[in-house]
Order: C-alpha cells, then structure tokens, then sequence
C-alpha cells in the first residue's frame, strides 16, 4: 500500500492505500462517522469495488495515547492491523486482505481510525462452526490450526486476540490449498519481540476450546502443535508451556469474570492442560 493523505473539512486524513483515491472516496463517510461517533462495521461499494469497512471513534483518553503513539511514529490500533495482515499474508498464512487504513488527524489529535478490508466470501466462526461438523471435518480444523498456528509461533509472532471466534472457516478457492482456516482481528498482535508469548495465543484457544472440544481433541491438537515446532527447529519443552497455558487461561477467566463489558466467562473454569501429556 501506498502512503497517501487527503485533506478534508473533518481533517487530514492520513495513511495508506492500495489503489489511488480510495481514501478520497472514503473521506466524507469517515468525516459523518468522527462527527456522529459511529462505528463502523460493515460492508460498502465505493468505486464499483466491494469493500469491507472497520472504524472506531477515539474519545477522551484513547484519543490523548493514541495521539502520542502516533507522535513517536506508532500505530493506531488499525493502522496496525493492517501491517500485521501484510506480514501474515506475504508468509501465506491466509487472512483478511488489507486495502487501505487511516487516521484522522485534527488538531494534532487521532480522531478516528480506519481499516479497510478485501470483503470475505460467506464464512463462520470456527467457534459456532465446531458444534455442527463431523468428527471428521473437527479433526481436520484442529489439524489445520495446530500446523498454522506452530507456524505462527515458529516465526515469533503473537496473535494475541487468538479466540476461536476470530478463526474463520473460509475454504480456500487457490487450487493445490486446501486450507479452510483463515486468522481475524489481528490489531494487538506483534511480531517485533513480542510482549506475550505463545502460551497467551494457546489460552486464548483454549478459553472456550476447553468446553467446545472433547478431551482426545485438545490432546491431539497439542500434540501435532508440539511435533509442528520440533519439524521447524522452534521446539517448546511440553510441560512447561502447558503449565503457562494453564496459568494464563486462568488469568483470562478472572479477567472475565470482573468485567461486565466482556461476554459471559466460560462455563469450564477448571482446566489443567497438563491431562493431555
């Protein structure tokens, strides 16, 4: 994508884009969403092209860090997302394809943030997909995610909002993949040294995997987990990660628990992943 800027009457709006004046064509929509502090989720037609639109509204304190992040040269929270699905993309995992992203600069001051998106083909949350599949098509998934996601770690980079929710079932149509599995919603991840770790992606997997998988799944999906990262030279020692990941689910739950604006925690709040070894 290409830098780009387009100044309108809500301010300048800054960033990239993959085609020229995509951000032009956006900007009076981006100025009524800043003006009525409206999100944006949703899917637009700009220019004869199928878009998929992601925007926030910055208020109060966010606006001030974002602000400044973005003083010192970091992202806004977009911004990143969509540098975090190049660097997944030009390493063929599958994900979302990013077009454009923006912020809206006022004052000196983020007002809004943009993300713009290749729409996808019908698709389904591998979290509500689960309950409907065959043992078989199960299995396969599970497979799939453990290959990708050692992959993923074996390369040193951290989804970090890894729910079974943000893994989408979306067959391939590239002939010779076979792969149904593509990773959403990837704006807190990082692959320059990452805060976390791969135990935080595996708990986040686990959050609800603990309830939505059988116990034999979650064994086998470590286990080809495990055996992925010794074939890539990037081994983890079984036990200790599993005790991290033990650790760090419980963390999430009682991070659950004690906010009201995240949905309901988990049913299985006991879980011990070092049963499967």
């Amino acid at each position: 994508m290409k830098p780009a800027r387009v100044q309108t009457a809500a301010g300048a709006l800054v960033g990239r884009e993959e085609w020229p004046s995509l951000l032009a064509e956006l900007s009076t929509l981006v100025g009524m969403a800043e003006r009525e502090q409206r999100v944006l989720a949703e899917r637009r037609e700009i220019a004869r092209r199928a878009l998929w639109l992601k925007g926030d509204h910055l208020p109060g304190s966010a606006r001030t860090r974002h602000s400044l992040r973005r003083w010192l040269g970091l992202p806004t929270p977009r911004e990143r997302e969509a540098e975090n699905l190049l660097w997944l993309r030009e390493r063929l995992f599958r994900a979302p394809q990013p077009l454009a992203c923006a912020a809206l600069v006022r004052g000196g001051l983020v007002r809004y943030q943009l993300l713009v998106l290749a729409p996808l083909p019908t698709h389904e949350p591998l979290e509500r997909a689960l309950a409907s599949a065959s043992t078989a098509r199960r299995a396969a998934w599970l497979a799939e995610l453990a290959r990708e996601v050692a992959r993923m770690h074996a390369l040193h980079f951290v989804h970090r909002d890894l729910f079974l929710r943000n893994v989408l079932v979306v067959p391939s149509t590239e002939p010779g993949d076979r792969r149904e599995l593509l990773f959403a919603d990837c704006w807190h991840g990082q692959f320059h040294w990452p805060r976390r770790g791969a135990d935080h992606d595996l708990a986040c997997l686990m959050l609800e995997g603990a309830d939505l998988l059988g116990e034999d799944e979650q064994r086998a999906f470590f286990a080809l987990y495990l055996e992925q990262r010794r074939r890539q030279d990037k081994p983890a020692e079984p036990r200790e990660l599993l005790r991290a990941v033990t650790a760090r689910r419980s963390e999430l739950v009682r991070r659950l628990q004690t906010s009201a604006r995240r949905r309901p925690p988990p049913r299985v709040v006991e879980w011990d992943a070092a049963r499967l070894l």
